[in-house]
């Protein structure tokens, strides 16, 4: 039986993007997490905190069980809209991390998701 938690963050490879919408709407965070979880893991998300004030907390979450040797790399993304602050938390089993946030101006944002994408 598996247990949905909180899975390791490597706050090295972990990467905050702002896109601007500028149509006087709050914008984008584009959230990109990678880690190394305890064998056999699966099912990763990013979940927004909901009772976290003062800006965004994001928690890397994954379901683990049954327990394994060793350790598996993930890498899981997601957005959240809101409004822009220039630094979030990340949060893992491991710790919780401050990230600066890279802002693409509106007029950039296509080109950003067409890197992405493509």
């Amino acid at each position: 039986m598996g247990f949905y938690m909180k899975q390791p963050v490597d706050a090295s490879k972990t990467t905050a993007t702002y896109l601007w919408t500028g149509l006087r709407t709050p914008g984008i965070f584009v959230i990109e997490v990678e880690g190394d979880a305890q064998n056999f893991s699966y099912g990763f998300t990013l979940k927004r905190d909901e009772h976290f004030v003062g800006g965004l907390k994001i928690d890397s979450m994954g379901w683990t069980g049954p327990i394994g040797q060793g350790t598996t790399p993930y890498k899981v993304h997601g957005s959240f809209p809101g409004q822009f602050t220039p630094k979030i938390v990340i949060s893992g089993a491991n710790g919780d991390f401050i990230v600066d946030v890279k802002e693409i101006p509106s007029d950039q944002v296509e080109d950003y998701v067409k890197s992405k994408v493509g």
